[in-house]
């Protein structure tokens, strides 16, 4: 399946609502909330939906560093 540039523009903005991008300070909210930086981003057209890869803050935190980026909100 071939996707064009533009088409892949659109599915980006789409599944990242909140318009997180690499190197952002993030509150994940999964269940518990927690402060991470986002160290990159992954596209999944299978299931429709952008991941945040992240690097946490306190690395003792048991929580996933692979998160959907709807879960996470831009701190200021």
């Amino acid at each position: 399946m071939t996707i064009s540039n533009r088409e892949m523009e659109r599915l980006w903005s789409r599944y990242n609502p909140h318009g997180i991008s690499a190197g952002d300070l993030v509150e994940v909210s999964i269940g518990q909330k927690y402060r991470a930086r986002v160290v990159g981003l992954d596209l999944d057209l299978k299931n429709k939906k952008v991941y945040a890869n992240l690097k946490l803050f306190d690395p003792s935190n048991k929580v996933p560093i692979r998160v959907d980026v709807a879960d996470c909100r831009r701190q200021s």
